[in-house]
């Protein structure tokens, strides 16, 4: 009698547990997220980003006219470590996993599964079963599906590494599936597939050179190149908006000595307008600096761990809007940790 009280009281905690979740993202948020202005210039309300709560990583909407946040998907026993999503008409994905960290001298996952959240939110379901492996990275690729690429240790030779590349169209179903085998000995380790970065604007009127730590812009209709920065650690993404109306480059170094000290600095974000032909953004320091545009505003991470942070850039106005600053830090694709 006493066991079965115990178990009742167990699946009791359980579900106040996950109906507490539910409703965290409401009250943290209204005490520790910094609203710096009452009007947002955006036609859509709302996107997705990580955060944690009773140590678990889960997936979350942040309504950008009430300024509060609330759960997409969380659970007690999964952790969320890396978010697929970009704001429109597609499905969003998320890895999970039990334990990141190293193996040797490689990093590692254990447990890695995948899941798919339909484009209105209403639903969440796991689409496949990764299981163990050394490195991971996921991506949209040119037809908009995802991309999944991972790595393992054949388990017949020590010494060949299999690397895996999945392929899963809008509904989760996998479309197209490949496997190659590396040989560490001879060839070295296999990376991962590097971020695609576009020289040229989509309609191409413009383009852009990298002269090494130096950014030029060159137009469509003339030779002539024009100095935009410099960088102080190398190129991590470049992006340019629909309407060609703006660049904005990020750049990435994890290996910095800095990263050891109270104050990193790991990367910078650079807001270029083509149309007043000047920088009107810039930021440094720490974190990943992780971004996608959502209508007028830049939306982008910083920080490392608790003290990471979402910042709201508005194009137009040419500062930060708004800011999300959960208790345990948030992220994007993932919450950066040192």
């Amino acid at each position: 009698m006493a066991l079965f009280r115990r178990k009742i009281l167990s699946i009791l905690f359980l579900i106040l547990l996950v109906t507490s979740c539910k409703e965290a993202g409401k009250t943290e948020q209204q005490t520790d997220s910094t609203g710096i202005t009452d009007t947002i210039s955006s036609n859509s309300n709302s996107f997705l980003f990580l955060t944690e709560w009773f140590d678990k990583v889960g997936v979350y909407k942040y309504d950008l006219a009430k300024k509060k946040y609330s759960t997409v998907w969380w659970h007690p026993r999964e952790n969320v470590v890396m978010l697929v999503y970009k704001p429109g008409s597609l499905p969003s994905f998320f890895l999970t996993s039990e334990k990141i960290g190293t193996r040797g001298n490689l990093p590692s996952f254990s447990a890695l599964k995948l899941f798919i959240i339909s484009h209105d939110l209403s639903e969440t379901k796991q689409i496949d079963d990764i299981g163990n492996g050394i490195q991971f990275t996921a991506r949209w690729n040119d037809d908009n599906n995802l991309e999944l690429v991972y790595t393992s240790i054949d388990k017949s030779i020590a010494s060949y590494i299999n690397q895996y590349t999945k392929i899963y169209d809008h509904y989760g179903k996998l479309y197209d599936s490949e496997i190659r085998t590396f040989d560490i000995q001879k060839s070295g380790f296999p990376q991962l597939v590097p971020p695609r970065n576009s020289t040229i604007s989509p309609l191409g009127k413009f383009g852009v050179s990298i002269k090494s730590d130096s950014v030029f812009l060159k137009s469509g209709s003339t030779d002539t190149l024009k100095f935009i920065t410099v960088m102080k650690h190398q190129l991590n993404k470049l992006k340019w908006s629909d309407d060609e109306g703006c660049l904005f480059i990020s750049t990435l170094d994890l290996d910095i000595e800095t990263i050891k000290t109270k104050t990193p600095e790991t990367s910078e974000l650079f807001i270029y307008s083509l149309k007043a032909d000047s920088l009107i953004g810039v930021f440094d320091g720490a974190g990943v600096k992780n971004f996608f545009t959502l209508d007028d505003l830049l939306i982008f991470d910083d920080g490392f761990g608790y003290d990471s942070v979402i910042n709201i850039f508005d194009i137009n106005k040419k500062n930060i809007v708004d800011v999300i600053k959960p208790k345990r830090g948030c992220g994007l694709v993932l919450i950066p940790q040192l």
